[in-house]
């Protein structure tokens, strides 16, 4: 069955829009017996087609089959047949499928592959053999319909989550393909964000040349203030056992299935929950909040539900006059905030407002930058809970927190988990992380616990259950705080507290956040219309105070600093070298030192090496002289060991230590090798970037492309493991008890191999998501053109001639 393309098909066309996506019987099984199927059916262009069911459904299996990601890098077993743009992508992999699909999914991260976001979007048109001369200018296109073509420049290491999303949007979309793949893009945005993906989407839809297939939890996000009509026009739905429950006109389907859907754990739009059925939504609670339409568990007018009155409940942790940050820069001023017993407490506010900084804070991995945190310990729950696992098994991870065998038994029985005990953390679903990970917080005995948006990426069921655990454990005495950009966990708190301009409001009952349209802007729960093409930065910056910058977050990778924000390309005349001619010249520099043993041409190569360095790679004299400090560490070594293990004539045998005059000066020559070697690399460093570098030697030294832009990806990863070692660092210090002063206690050298294990396992998940990412770019061993081709030039060749000539003069002279 197949629904009308709508608005994306010309009104004026006559013609039937072509097929897309054909499948007949088609159904995939995991090995772990889960799967989806049997379909049939067909997508055409034009066509935007929403895929909703719960968690475990087989959506993104679905999905990844489609992109041609299963069987090839992930097994199953696959029968009937697919069609994509005419190509199977079962048979052909996901190199094939990438000559006619783009695809997304949510996390942000994995969104763009290169270093620098051109040359990531760039890349599937150099896949597809575009002419260079039409590439740079679809590049800008591309950027500026995903509303970041400012940022072409930049480096991925510098872009905020909301822009890694739209950046891989542009890639996604930069090649025109037939069919466009949405895993969740929206998972991790709030909803100006989600709301410049939406734009995004439709904008390149509106040919009707393209066809969607988009998984979507936050139903309402998405489809903003149109409701219903705001969504794809066409749905198919899906059991929890990954059977088709229905397919057709998307109005259609939740009117006669939305009952069904919700008590499988679907989120659906507001307008709809308040038509069914509203003494079963939620476990029994008539709809509240009607203003936006909400249903809480309870009418959140009458105040926070608390064992006993306000003044009752014991104040367990305080913030007076707090300012906030890292390093010397406040992201929150002025906090004042007390966290009481019984109460669960919501935190709101745009992506970098600040919420994740207070988590950090009250958790004592950063302390104030003047004020004061004080009271009971809190224990941290991460948004990632992956970065907290210590160890192999769930029953493992849960006797982790220092509890009896016992308190392990109850507590696997309370966050259903029992049939996974044995199972690694994780091999669990989002979900079942996310309820581990709360437990084993919960068994670390802490009177406060916090949560960094607990429900993200969770369907209704999964949150429901998540949110139930909170409430419990809020009702067994404990302070809960947790950040979210869902209005619906909003509205289950007893208190409200809105981080904007810098500041921290409140708290306040959440039905006057709720009832408050202009204040759910400020807090970026609703929409703050804008015109098209105007990014997340001009609207964070309008709400934004001066001292609100982009804050790094306790437990997913760090905002970027607006520092780093600015791009450092290649610097120096040499940049305009042939990075190929560079490194060779290197090499061979590094050659004829290795054959010296001679300190004084040694000495007057380092010496011109240096000289080269300030003035063809613009080093000043401190900055080179502090980035050799690492060689010279080394070379201090060598001649330390030589002078004392080399035979030979002792000019001082009254020193209790040995010295000979021929260790002296071995070691001597040794270390100044190290130093014209760093230096020369130092400035070849310098001097090139890491993709003119691979095109260069593509070009020069036949470097396939393949392996070049795989250095390439590897050079992003590269670049992001030190924010990856500092989430998982502070992730596993605060499980660690609290000092005697109350600080997060520091990582011990068993704790810092375990924490080494965790990045080497986050890092190899990575590179397998990068590689499928660069083969859904197109990137193979067959033909393709390059956008910056590299040239050879009169310059490369008078300077190979001039460090040539300069060496053997050396040479000659001594």
């Amino acid at each position: 069955m197949s629904a009308e393309p709508g608005l994306a098909r010309q009104a004026t066309s006559s013609a039937q829009p072509l097929p897309v996506i054909e499948a007949q019987d088609l159904e995939i099984v995991l090995p772990s017996g889960a799967g989806v199927g049997p379909w049939s059916g067909t997508v055409s262009a034009g066509e935007q087609v929403l895929l909703l069911g719960p968690s475990g459904s087989g959506k993104s299996t679905l999905l990844r089959t489609l992109a041609g990601a299963i069987p090839s890098h992930q097994r199953a077993r696959v029968t009937g047949s697919v069609r994509v743009g005419g190509i199977d992508p079962v048979g052909g992999g996901a190199l094939a499928a990438a000559q006619v699909l783009g695809h997304l999914g949510q996390d942000p991260a994995d969104g763009v592959c290169l270093p620098r976001l051109e040359d990531d979007v760039a890349l599937p048109l150099e896949s597809r053999c575009t002419p260079p001369a039409q590439i740079g200018q679809q590049v800008q296109r591309a950027l500026g319909i995903a509303g970041v073509a400012v940022l072409a420049e930049r480096g991925a290491g510098t872009l905020s989550g909301g822009e890694l999303q739209r950046a891989g949007l542009a890639a996604a979309l930069v090649a025109r393909p037939r069919l466009l793949l949405l895993d969740e893009p929206t998972a991790m945005l709030d909803a100006d964000g989600v709301a410049a993906v939406r734009r995004t989407v439709e904008s390149a839809a509106a040919s009707g040349q393209i066809a969607t297939l988009l998984i979507e939890h936050r139903l309402d996000d998405w489809a903003g203030e149109r409701g219903v009509a705001g969504l794809p026009e066409r749905t198919i739905a899906l059991t929890a056992d990954g059977r088709i429950l229905a397919d057709g006109p998307t109005a259609e389907v939740l009117d006669r299935h939305g009952e069904a859907l919700r008590e499988a754990g679907c989120w659906l739009p507001r307008e709809l929950e308040e038509t069914l059925a509203p003494a079963r939504v939620d476990g029994g609670a008539a709809p509240t909040h009607a203003a936006v339409g909400i249903a809480g568990p309870r009418d959140m007018a009458d105040g926070p539900a608390r064992p006993g009155s306000e003044e009752q409940a014991a104040v367990l942790l305080t913030a007076r006059a707090a300012a906030l940050g890292h390093g010397e820069q406040a992201v929150l001023e002025d906090v004042d905030l007390e966290v009481r017993a019984g109460e669960l407490l919501a935190v709101v506010g745009r992506n970098g407002a600040g919420k994740s900084t207070l988590l950090g804070a009250l958790s004592r991995l950063d302390p104030p930058l003047h004020g004061t945190v004080e009271g009971a310990p809190a224990g941290l729950v991460f948004q990632r809970p992956e970065a907290q696992f210590l160890a192999g098994t769930v029953r493992e991870e849960l006797a982790a927190s220092g509890a009896s065998a016992e308190q392990v038994e109850r507590m696997l029985e309370r966050l259903g988990l029992r049939e996974q005990e044995a199972a690694s953390p994780f091999r669990l679903s989002g979900g079942q992380q996310r309820r581990l990970s709360i437990g084993a917080m919960l068994l670390g005995d802490r009177p406060v616990l916090l949560a960094d948006e607990p429900g993200y990426g969770l369907d209704r069921a999964a949150q429901r259950t998540v949110m139930a655990l909170l409430r419990e454990s809020a009702q067994e005495g404990r302070g809960v705080v947790m950040t979210t950009h869902d209005l619906h966990s909003v509205a289950e708190a007893d208190a409200v507290v809105v981080i904007a301009g810098g500041r921290a409001h409140g708290p306040m009952p959440p039905h006057e956040l709720l009832e408050d349209a202009s204040l759910r802007r400020r807090a970026g729960l609703s929409v703050v219309e804008e015109p098209h093409g105007e990014g997340l930065a001009a609207s964070d910056a309008r709400e934004a105070g001066p001292s609100a910058a982009p804050e790094p977050s306790p437990s997913a990778d760090p905002e970027p600093s607006p520092v780093a924000a600015a791009p450092v390309g290649p610097r120096g005349a040499l940049s305009r070298r042939d990075p190929t001619v560079l490194l060779g010249l290197l090499t061979a520099l590094s050659i004829v030192s290795i054959t010296l043993t001679d300190p004084a041409p040694l000495l007057v190569l380092y010496l011109l090496l240096s000289a080269g360095a300030m003035l063809g790679a613009r080093f000043g004299p401190l900055a080179l002289l502090r980035a050799q400090l690492p060689f010279a560490v080394f070379a201090t070594g060598v001649l330390l060991v030589n002078m004392v293990s080399r035979p030979g004539h002792e000019p001082w045998p009254e020193l209790p230590v040995r010295i000979t005059e021929e260790g002296i000066v071995l070691g001597t020559a040794l270390a100044l090798r190290a130093l014209v070697i760093g230096v020369g690399a130092l400035t070849v460093a310098r001097a090139t970037d890491p993709r003119s570098t691979m095109v260069s030697l593509q070009r020069h030294a036949r470097l396939p492309a393949r392996y070049a832009y795989a250095l390439l990806a590897g050079r992003r990863l590269l670049d992001d493991l030190p924010r990856r070692w500092e989430t998982i660092t502070r992730a596993h210090r605060v499980r660690l008890p609290l000092t005697s002063r109350g600080e997060v206690a520091r990582l011990r050298p068993r704790h810092l191999l375990r924490c080494a294990f965790a990045l080497l396992v986050d890092a190899l998940r990575s590179a397998e998501r990068l590689a499928l990412a660069l083969e859904l770019r197109g990137l193979g061993d067959g033909p393709r053109t390059v956008w910056k081709p590299a040239a050879l030039s009169s310059g490369d060749l008078l300077l190979t001639a001039g460090v040539a000539a300069a060496t053997v003069l050396v040479l000659v002279a001594f």
